[in-house]
């Protein structure tokens, strides 16, 4: 087991430290020691634009989703036993444990789900306060929360920028919530700016640091982006009066389901990002602890193929949808590698909608793809699993990813996203000239 012990200052780090454990300061800014990390510094500036300050449930939902993601980063999966599945003990100081306390075991069992690690949450108080009033009312610029009545996380992403010009056709006035890395908010920006209407927004970097190596797998990374989502929403819900308010969360849900191409992707190891499961017991906690927030993955019965083309015709979108960012190496590449599992699927999308697909792809032919065994991997799960699909139990497939609602027409609909996704790509496939 490793342990992390989280810290308000940089001043509670003990010295010396046992060299088991990992100390990391929460929202901590400047040069740390040799061997302690940090994350979330720029939380501090970003959440003081609301306005007001957080609810103290707020904060401690982000200092806890900073935590989890510092573990994540800071603790290599090359260490555990099978090189994958980490034992993590971690410390936490929050404002009100006791709120937290109840739900625990069930927030455990959410990360394992989302990761493939043991998690164990040790909760203590005196945990880092959100900005005070006297802060905020320094700010020359905050969110005009009058323009807002939901969020909506937006990545920049094929799929956010559907949901929020979903959501803007609606008459929805969605404050959109990124997790800005600095690659990301270039074409998050210019996404932003060829919206309808004008969109206030909330973005941010958890930028993890320290002066070890660092894990890329980054299985947890969702829970800290909703937990952004989540604070966005209970800012809305107290401008407006305390009542529920609104997080969307866009995915399509051929992704969101993303059940394993083949028995190797098995469990974790396909990503469970906005898995319905996932979600499910995230908006239970979250009401739980009496944070008024409402998630929905509105695409979650739509392909992606579906998705695009039901903007296909809108001139703005052709040209735009191509400058999104689907690709899981993108950070690593700088251009969408065009092979990957997620590049496969958007590829589809645009053929499956008749929308020319301008996204210039390292690997734009598939069929050199193919023929290239240091790069074929994902598409050959992909094909093998398109033959898997004609006369294999969808129902059973989808369930390999993780429980699927009890609602009768939920479950059904969920299969019927992925037996068309599945369509999407082999139609797609074939047009390329791959068997």
């Amino acid at each position: 087991m490793t342990r992390i012990v989280f810290h308000v200052h940089v001043d509670d780090v003990p010295d010396p430290r046992s060299a088991n454990d990992v100390h990391v300061v929460l929202y901590g800014a400047g040069r740390m020691p040799d061997g302690v990390g940090r994350i979330g510094y720029q939380l501090m500036d970003a959440t003081s634009r609301f306005g007001f300050g957080l609810r103290s449930k707020a904060f401690d939902f982000l200092t806890l989703a900073l935590a989890v993601t510092a573990a994540d980063t800071f603790v290599s999966r090359n260490g555990a036993p099978d090189r994958w599945s980490r034992d993590l003990e971690l410390h936490i100081p929050l404002i009100d444990p006791g709120r937290w306390m109840p739900v625990v075991g069930k927030l455990e069992a959410a990360l394992r789900f989302l990761s493939g690690d043991r998690w164990t949450l040790v909760l203590g108080p005196d945990g880092p306060l959100p900005p005070s009033q006297s802060v905020v009312s320094r700010r020359r610029r905050l969110i005009d929360l009058s323009r807002a009545d939901c969020a909506c996380l937006f990545s920049g992403g094929l799929d956010s920028y559907v949901g929020a010009l979903d959501l803007i056709g609606q008459g929805r006035r969605p404050l959109l919530v990124s997790h800005s890395y600095p690659k990301d908010s270039q074409y998050q920006n210019r996404l932003v700016r060829r919206l309808p209407i004008v969109c206030e927004r909330f973005a941010a970097n958890a930028h993890p640091t320290w002066s070890g190596g660092s894990d890329v797998s980054m299985r947890t990374r969702s829970f800290n982006f909703l937990a952004y989502g989540v604070a966005a929403a209970s800012v809305i819900s107290l401008w407006r009066g305390g009542g529920e308010a609104d997080l969307w969360i866009p995915e399509n849900g051929h992704i969101a389901l993303n059940p394993p191409l083949t028995p190797r992707r098995f469990g974790a190891h396909s990503t469970r990002t906005t898995h319905p499961f996932f979600l499910s017991e995230i908006q239970d906690i979250v009401r739980a602890v009496g944070l008024p927030v409402r998630l929905t993955n509105p695409l979650r019965h739509q392909t992606k193929g579906t998705m695009v083309r039901r903007h296909a015709s809108d001139a703005t979108f052709s040209a735009l949808a191509a400058t999104t960012v689907s690709c899981g190496k993108w950070k690593r590449e700088g251009v969408q590698c065009g092979r990957c599992v997620p590049c496969l699927i958007r590829r589809a999308s645009f053929f499956a909608a008749g929308l020319p697909d301008g996204t210039p792809y390292r690997a734009d032919d598939l069929r050199n793809v193919l023929g290239d065994e240091n790069t074929r991997d994902d598409l050959v799960s992909v094909l093998r699993a398109i033959r898997r699909s004609e006369d294999y139990d969808m129902e059973a497939w989808v369930l390999q990813a993780g429980p699927l609602p009890s609602d009768a027409e939920e479950r059904s609909a969920y299969v019927d996203v992925f037996r068309h996704g599945m369509k999407e790509l082999q139609g797609f496939l074939r047009a390329s000239g791959i068997p």
